[in-house]
């Protein structure tokens, strides 16, 4: 589909992990949110898959009222804000004889799920596009969203899709060790453009990247971040927001490039280091484009 949260207590990370999955968000602004009011923490991921394949392979825009709830904030600037503009959406979704979605990867922080898809049919793209979409939710049902999408393209100069690779979560236990990690890889080597501690990080050569036009291994990255962002200057790559789940860490960046995009970068940690990277670097139009005015961070 094409954010705001507090730190939950020791004992509901207990809790969470216990029935299988460990809930957390946090923000490099704002504090993270509990998810406290959530009847079944466990069923979130589930949910949002749900709301996606009713949207889209289903083509039923009455699930949203099942599904979601007022006040509903939008982020996605393609999409008008509240319900009403949720549903003119899924409507326009459901005039598409080849409306589809297939789920990779869904990842639960507290009161946010994170979906990694392939979406088919959408108006305005030529082809399927690659997306991220985040969800909040508040006594079961979706409050508010934020997505951004990348045409589907061929394999990278190493072979890898936008969407191949591992999809299970594991470690639960290392969720904030390795959001922690990731945060620092961010702040270090893409936002203060520190190369030579791009080490600390990334296990050498050993990282594979899913980026449509970079191929694996250390030195692509650096090359990649290097042609956005030049040392000296205002922070270019400035991150926004973290969703974690286990092994894997997605950092929602805003791009401050021409034209600027919200960049969502989805990476797995494996033994203590960053092992594999998968993005979608989705344009912002110009404001006087939005159709709401929540911003898509």
């Amino acid at each position: 589909m094409p954010r705001a949260a507090r730190i939950p207590s020791q004992l509901w990370l207990v809790f969470a992990t216990l029935i299988g999955g460990t809930f957390l968000l946090s923000d490099l602004a704002p504090k993270p949110s509990k998810a406290a009011n959530h009847p079944d923490v466990a069923d979130l991921g589930a949910t949002a898959r749900q709301a996606m394949i009713e949207i889209f392979r289903n083509r039923n825009p009455t699930a949203i009222d099942r599904l979601f709830s007022e006040p509903f904030v939008q982020h996605d600037p393609n999409i008008a804000d509240g319900l009403s503009g949720l549903k003119a959406f899924a409507a326009e979704v459901a005039s598409s004889p080849t409306a589809n979605v297939t789920i990779y990867r869904t990842l639960v922080d507290g009161d946010i799920v994170m979906l990694h898809s392939k979406y088919e049919g959408l108006r305005g793209f030529a082809g399927p596009v690659i997306a991220f979409d985040l969800f909040r939710f508040k006594d079961g049902k979706i409050v508010e969203h934020w997505g951004g999408q990348d045409p589907e393209v061929g394999p990278n100069p190493s072979g890898h899709t936008q969407v191949d690779g591992p999809t299970a979560v594991l470690d639960r236990d290392r969720t904030e060790a390795n959001r922690a990690l990731v945060r620092a890889f961010k702040q270090a080597v893409t936002v203060e453009l520190r190369f030579d501690r791009v080490d600390e990080f990334i296990d050498g050569d050993h990282y594979t990247q899913h980026a449509s036009k970079v191929g694996d291994g250390v030195a692509r990255m650096k090359s990649r971040v290097s042609e956005v962002a030049k040392p000296g200057g205002a922070p270019v790559l400035v991150p926004r927001r973290y969703v974690a789940e286990g092994n894997f860490v997605l950092a929602l960046v805003e791009a401050r490039t021409e034209p600027p995009t919200a960049n969502y970068d989805l990476f797995r940690v494996q033994n203590g280091k960053i092992a594999e990277h998968w993005d979608v670097l989705s344009p912002i139009p110009p404001r006087n484009q939005w159709k709401n005015a929540n911003g898509p961070f």
